[in-house]
């Protein structure tokens, strides 16, 4: 009997161990309601709309590498179309560099730039809807993917990267803008006042779209090397 309850012991300490020793709970993401700068690693969420709180200036700086900016649905909004400052902007560090920042799910309005991650290789740019800025409603490098970009007064999308399942409208310059190197996938251009796509090459392009762009061009390949199959664009 006691080598019984002594082998018990042993079975309870060691399941106590496995216990402790298992996985932390993931910390659950900051929630932001002002204008801030981001300067620490982790994930981030609004909680309500954000608007700038002068008459220029940028609402999120984001400072440091590894950061994800979930705007669960809320806006971001400027003082006004292509008012001074940018929504969403990354700012390099001379000792760091700032890299692999994800930002998704909500709307950038009214600023000279929407979301600017130029900045910041491997980024990811997912599901935002960016409309009513002066020069880009998006710049990014990486992953730039389900956004939407309407009556920017310069370009929709401005990548180089991955750029699948875009939609971009009625921009004053150009509606897509794929940089060299970039695999632009099933993405749609309309109406936008110079040219539908712009692309860089060498590049990748399958089944986009582009079609009753007032200007230049639908699609635009600029030099050579350029894989292009099975898109839509006349003329």
């Amino acid at each position: 009997m006691r080598k019984r309850a002594a082998l018990l012991s042993i079975g309870l300490a060691l399941g106590a161990i496995i216990v402790v020793a298992g996985p932390r709970a993931q910390a659950a993401p900051m929630p932001m309601q002002v204008c801030r700068t981001i300067s620490a690693p982790g994930s981030y969420v609004l909680s309500n709309n954000l608007d700038i709180p002068s008459a220029s200036g940028n609402c999120l700086v984001i400072t440091a590498a590894s950061v994800t900016v979930d705007l669960a649905g809320f806006s971001i909004i400027g003082n006004g179309p292509g008012a001074p400052g940018t929504g969403i902007l990354v700012v390099p560090s001379t000792a760091t560099p700032v890299r692999d920042i994800a930002v998704r799910n909500g709307s950038v309005s009214n600023f000279t730039n929407g979301v600017d991650l130029g900045s910041a290789n491997g980024s990811i740019v997912e599901g935002l809807r960016v409309f009513n800025n002066g020069q880009y409603g998006i710049n990014a490098k990486g992953i730039v993917k389900g956004n939407t970009a309407t009556e920017n007064r310069g370009i929709g999308i401005n990548a180089q990267g991955t750029l699948t399942g875009n939609f971009a409208a009625d921009n004053g310059n150009i509606g897509i803008a794929a940089g060299l190197g970039s695999t632009v996938i099933g993405n749609t251009a309309l109406g936008n006042s110079q040219i539908g796509i712009s692309v860089t090459c060498p590049s990748n392009l399958i089944d986009n779209t582009a079609i009753d762009n007032n200007g230049v061009a639908n699609l635009v390949l600029n030099g050579r090397g350029c894989h292009n199959e099975d898109d839509l664009a006349p003329w």
